[in-house]
């Protein structure tokens, strides 16, 4: 960019600006034309729903990345209105002005129209991003672990290590799995000095008549395997539910 700016009208920098121009304009036009359909496809969800109750769920794609944004409804979507209008529209302003500076032999005023386009872009998926945070990540419920924690208290993931493994990064703390390993952990757990992860369903039951508080994840609001014990529901966030054998004091 700096070369083609230094460089004269004409020259073979120039010609492979413009052309590169030519190029993102129509990269940009079809990702308007993208954004368009998605907003026309999008429905207004109706008021104090929750996002995670607006998904269609789909497990087996939630190791891919970004298999989350798989789940998207037309109801879902209503929620990113604001951001995917921010985002199409950027990207055709973006490259049309940058197309429009570099055809009048403007190089600079070509990357500042780039420049603002990628600020405005990125502003938009960071705003996404946190729409989309509560399904993405356990942080609420990892908070409402970390205010009622006293040193003994254990933390049970009922369902893959993966879905729930931001509580190890929120709460700093050791976590079990519930039933056998499997997927991202399960390599590990064949090792003869892997430290005690996994618990069954006896094994839990023996955890939550016990003495100490036990704290348990879960994606499904009535987990079957605390059928029949003392529960209490201590927070809920995303499609994610953080049980506990104890009530709040």
């Amino acid at each position: 960019m700096q070369r083609e700016e230094a460089s004269s009208i004409g020259s073979s920098e120039r010609r492979a600006g413009l052309r590169s121009s030519w190029a993102l304009l129509i990269c940009g036009i079809l990702i308007f034309a993208a954004g368009t359909f998605f907003l026309l496809f999008s429905k207004t969800p109706a008021p104090g729903v929750e996002l995670s109750d607006l998904l269609k769920k789909n497990p087996q794609n939630y190791t891919l990345s970004f298999g989350h944004f798989l789940d998207l409804t037309p109801e879902s979507m209503g929620a990113f209105r604001a951001p995917l209008a921010g985002f199409s529209l950027a990207f055709l302003f973006g490259t049309f002005f940058n197309w429009r500076a570099r055809k009048q032999g403007h190089v600079a005023g070509g990357n500042t129209a780039l420049i603002a386009m990628m600020v405005v872009v990125l502003t938009c998926v960071h705003s996404a991003y946190a729409t989309f945070s509560p399904i993405l990540s356990s942080s609420v419920l990892a908070r409402a672990i970390n205010r009622r924690s006293k040193p003994g208290d254990l933390i049970v993931i009922d369902g893959d290590y993966a879905s729930a493994s931001s509580l190890n990064f929120y709460t700093g703390d050791h976590v079990f799995v519930l039933h056998q390993p499997t997927a991202t952990l399960w390599y590990g757990s064949l090792f003869p000095d892997a430290p005690h992860v996994w618990e069954t369903e006896s094994s839990l039951a023996v955890l939550w008549a016990g003495s100490a508080r036990v704290f348990m994840w879960s994606d499904q609001e009535d987990p079957k395997e605390l059928h029949g014990a003392e529960r209490y529901l201590l927070a809920s966030s995303g499609g994610k539910f953080l049980f506990s054998n104890r009530a709040d004091e």
